[in-house]
């Protein structure tokens, strides 16, 4: 595992809210595109997305975004990120959609073997994310 991941920029549909599940190393899905040094993940409404990029584990930096119909982009705060943060935070309600419970992970079932990130946009609580789909 290396100390530091390519930076991700997530384009969220501007209101969205609920799970965001992308599959990594699909065979045959395309491969995530780039906006500068930074892998562009541009989420549907349904959240969920498959490419053939690969999972990078390490030391995570994420910018979080909802894009309206024009394509303007407002920030989306990740509280769980910050120094000292509630640990608590996705059993909570925000004031604002937030992002909540960023995680990685992996999910074997019939069809094989999946690698994942997940994360909830909301004003929560998000509370435990859903089994794999």
């Amino acid at each position: 595992m290396s100390d530091s991941v390519t930076p991700c920029v997530y384009l969220i549909p501007e209101g969205f809210t609920g799970w965001v599940t992308i599959e990594l190393a699909v065979a045959g899905a395309p491969p995530l595109p780039r906006e500068r040094e930074a892998r562009l993940i541009a989420v549907p409404p349904s959240g969920r997305v498959r490419t053939s990029s690969p999972q990078e584990l390490g030391i995570v930096d994420h910018q979080f975004w909802f894009v309206d119909p024009r394509g303007r982009r407002t920030a989306i705060d990740e509280p769980e990120s910050h120094h000292g943060a509630d640990p608590n935070a996705a059993w909570q309600t925000h004031p604002h959609p937030v992002v909540l419970g960023f995680c990685t992970g992996e999910a074997l079932d019939a069809s094989g073997r999946h690698l994942f990130e997940r994360f909830y946009i909301g004003a929560g609580p998000a509370g435990d994310p859903p089994g794999w789909p």
